[in-house]
C-alpha cells in the first residue's frame, strides 16, 4: 500500500471522486450517561429519555493516529462502478428507495461494503477500509459533547420521515409516501467537514458488537468475535434519539435493506487488540452434554406453576421488566428446559429483543432471565423453538429491518449441545416483509422440510 502518497493533505478526492478530509489524532469521551432527552426526540417515550443502557460507561478514547474519512456516504454511482449488477438487486427488492446516482448506497451488507474497501484498496494502492467505532464517533463528534453535533436538538433539515415506520405493511404504514430522498450531502457539515453523520442511511462500521469497557483505551477495534456488526449514525424512518452521536445500532453482518449503507475510511488498521469476547450467559454456563433420565411417578401429579421470567423489576436493558410476551420452550436431551421470549417496552419499538432461561435437570427453579439474541436497536419479533428426533434444537426468529414488526425478514440458528451454544444466524427469509414473523409452533412434513 502506497500510505504516505496522501499523507499530510488535508483532503483527498479519489478516481471514483470520493472526498475525503484528514482526521487529526486525539481524544474523547465515548459513550453517553442520564442522557436527558427531551421529548422531541423520544415522541415522549420514557423509556428512551436515558439513552440506550450500551452507550454506558461513558470511557476516554485516544486515537493515536490520523486517518481520513469519507466527506460523504458512498453513492449508488461509486458502488455500482465496483459491482454494476447491484442495480438489479435493488430492483428486484422493488422497495423504492435510493434510486439515483447520487444517493446513498442500500442493501448491502457487511461483507459487500468490506469487499468494496478491499477493491478499492487495490485499484488505488491506498488502505481503505471502514471505519472502526471509535473512529466513527470521534469524527462525529467532532470535539463536541452535546447529543448531536449541532448541539442538544437536531435541525429539521436532518429529519427524513421521522418516526417508527411499518414501511411497507400497506396496512399500517403511508406507503409510497414514506419514501424519501437519500442523496448524500443535502444538510450542513460538522466542524470538521463530514456530511451525513446524524441520519440519512445508517452506517457500517469495522467493529464486532459488544459492551463498553469502563476504562481508557487507545486505538479500540471492538470485540474479537461476536454476533452482529456495529452501526452507527441513525436512518431516516426513526426516531431522532437513534441519530445522537452516541447511539449505538448494530446488524447480522449478512442482512441488507433500506436503512443501512456506509463510509470508507483511508487509513491503515490499528494494530491493537481486540477486546474479548463477553462472558457466557447464564444459561449457555455449565451446561450437562450427558443424557437425563428419571424414574416415572406412579400416579399422575399437578405440579405448581414456575416463574421463568426472572428479570428484576426496573429493568431498562438489556432486559425490559415491562413486557415480556410470545414465549417458545424446548426440551432439551439432557433433560434441562430451555425457554425463549422478547423483551420491551413497547412492542413496536426499537429496544425488543430476546430473552432466556433455563430449569436444569432436576432442579425447581428456573435461573435468572439473559440476552439470548438481538440485533441492537432492531425489533426482533418473535421467537419459536423446536427440537428434532436427533437432539438438535432450532431458534428461529424474526428480525425488523428498523421498528415494528412490518419490514421483517426471517432468521435461524441451531444448537446441537443442548442449548449451550448455537450457529450463527442464517436468512431463511432475507428479505424484509411482512409474514415473516414465527410463533412458537413449528411443523415438520413428511418430506423432512420444517
Amino acid at each position: 500500500m502506497q500510505k504516505l502518497v496522501i499523507e499530510g493533505k488535508p483532503t483527498h478526492t479519489n478516481s471514483l471522486g470520493m472526498q475525503f478530509v484528514r482526521i487529526e489524532p486525539g481524544s474523547f469521551m465515548m459513550g453517553s450517561e442520564n442522557a436527558s432527552l427531551s421529548d422531541e426526540l423520544t415522541e415522549s417515550k420514557a423509556h428512551l429519555r436515558d439513552g440506550d443502557w450500551d452507550e454506558h460507561p461513558v470511557h476516554e478514547v485516544t486515537l493515536s493516529t490520523p486517518f481520513y474519512i469519507g466527506v460523504f456516504q458512498v453513492t449508488n454511482a461509486q458502488y455500482t462502478v465496483f459491482d454494476p449488477t447491484h442495480r438489479a438487486l435493488q430492483n428486484l427488492q422493488d422497495i423504492g428507495f435510493s434510486r439515483d446516482d447520487d444517493e446513498a448506497v442500500v442493501f448491502v451488507d457487511w461483507h459487500d461494503a468490506t469487499r468494496f474497501c478491499e477493491w478499492l484498496s487495490e485499484k488505488e494502492g491506498l488502505p481503505y477500509r471502514l471505519p472502526t467505532e471509535a473512529e466513527w464517533e470521534y469524527a462525529c463528534r467532532a470535539e463536541t459533547t452535546t447529543h448531536f453535533h449541532t448541539g442538544d436538538t437536531l435541525p429539521a433539515e436532518f429529519h427524513k420521515n421521522v418516526g417508527e415506520s411499518w414501511y411497507p405493511d400497506t396496512d399500517r404504514s403511508r406507503g409510497a409516501e414514506e419514501i424519501v430522498p437519500l442523496q448524500v450531502g443535502q444538510t450542513p457539515p460538522n466542524a470538521w467537514g463530514v456530511h451525513d453523520m446524524h441520519g440519512n442511511v445508517e452506517e457500517w462500521c469495522q467493529d464486532w458488537y459488544g459492551p463498553y469497557e469502563p476504562h481508557p483505551q487507545v486505538d479500540p477495534v471492538g470485540r474479537e468475535a461476536g454476533l452482529y456488526r456495529v452501526t452507527r449514525g441513525g436512518s431516516h424512518s426513526t426516531l431522532l434519539c437513534y441519530l445522537r452521536s452516541a447511539n449505538r445500532m448494530g446488524a447480522v453482518p449478512e442482512d441488507r435493506h433500506w436503512y443501512i449503507g456506509f463510509r470508507v475510511v483511508c487509513g491503515e488498521m490499528p494494530q491493537t487488540s481486540a477486546t474479548p469476547a463477553p462472558k457466557v450467559a447464564l444459561w449457555g454456563r455449565g451446561v450437562k452434554q450427558e443424557l437425563a433420565s428419571s424414574p416415572a411417578p406412579e400416579a399422575p401429579y399437578f405440579a405448581e406453576p414456575l416463574t421463568f421470567v426472572k428479570i428484576p423489576e426496573g429493568s431498562n436493558g438489556p432486559l425490559f421488566s415491562a413486557h415480556n410476551h410470545v414465549p417458545a420452550i424446548a426440551e432439551c436431551p439432557n433433560g434441562d428446559m430451555f425457554a425463549a421470549w422478547y423483551s420491551c417496552v413497547t412492542e413496536r419499538g426499537r429496544e425488543l429483543t430476546v430473552a432466556a432461561s433455563r430449569l436444569r435437570f432436576g432442579e425447581s427453579e428456573w435461573e435468572p432471565a439473559e440476552p439470548f439474541w438481538g440485533p441492537p436497536d432492531r425489533n426482533n419479533h418473535a421467537t419459536s423453538l423446536w427440537r428434532n428426533e436427533n437432539g438438535r434444537i432450532y431458534h428461529f426468529n424474526g428480525l425488523s429491518a428498523a421498528a415494528t414488526w412490518g419490514p421483517l425478514a426471517l432468521v435461524m440458528r441451531y444448537s446441537d449441545d443442548n442449548g449451550a451454544t448455537w450457529s450463527k444466524s442464517r436468512f431463511i427469509s432475507p428479505e424484509h416483509r411482512l409474514r415473516h414473523m414465527p410463533i412458537a409452533s413449528v411443523f415438520r412434513r413428511q418430506d423432512g422440510s420444517i
